[in-house]
């Protein structure tokens, strides 16, 4: 007979958050996110479930689950928030990375799971800006129809630093080869 010993560690109090825009046919995928968040969170022994906030809307909505969100972080009620993509999680990359340095000084990490970017990682900040920026000019060119609005509105984010010179940044992601990025600003 074999004894199991409790684990030591505590369980993580794990949150999930989802946003889709309005509409009929997103119902649907709204309740699959939350049916998948709720069964991986339950999964893992070492979490327990802190919650699945989700918003409909678009842009302008105040996103009044987001926020819930918020203040259950600050009142220090979740230590891990899964969230499937970072355009799902902020406006833009200033708001998540804003959002982001909070929730870390708070001792929460935020998971995005499309580009597996985990912000526990110091070298997370500077993948999120340039995520963001992507995401950003894509949901605009989807918006906008295909006018070539991704590539400039990317090219605008990035050049408009004050900044001139090479920038050169490598960023290293667990079970992924590492990446180096270069900005040249002129």
């Amino acid at each position: 007979m074999t004894k199991t010993i409790p684990s030591t560690r505590p369980q993580l109090r794990v949150a999930a958050y989802c946003r889709i825009a309005n509409g009929e046919d997103q119902a649907s995928i709204l309740e699959a996110q939350k049916a998948h968040y709720t069964e991986r969170i339950s999964a893992n022994p070492d979490w327990i479930m802190a919650g699945i906030f989700a918003d409909t809307g678009d842009c302008r909505s105040k996103r009044p689950e987001f926020q819930k969100m918020l203040r259950k972080c600050r009142q220090g009620k979740i230590d891990l928030i899964l969230v499937k993509t970072i355009s799902r999680f902020a406006r833009n990359a200033s708001d998540c990375l804003k959002t982001v340095q909070e929730l870390r000084e708070l001792g929460v990490a935020v998971v995005f799971e499309k580009e597996a970017v985990n912000t526990s990682d110091p070298d997370s900040g500077l993948y999120i800006s340039i995520m963001g920026a992507i995401a950003r000019a894509e949901s605009e060119s989807i918006s906008h129809g295909p006018c070539g609005i991704c590539t400039c509105r990317f090219h605008h984010v990035i050049t408009s630093s004050p900044r001139k010179g090479t920038w050169k940044k490598t960023i290293r992601f667990p079970g992924r080869p590492e990446k180096t990025i270069i900005v040249r600003m002129e």
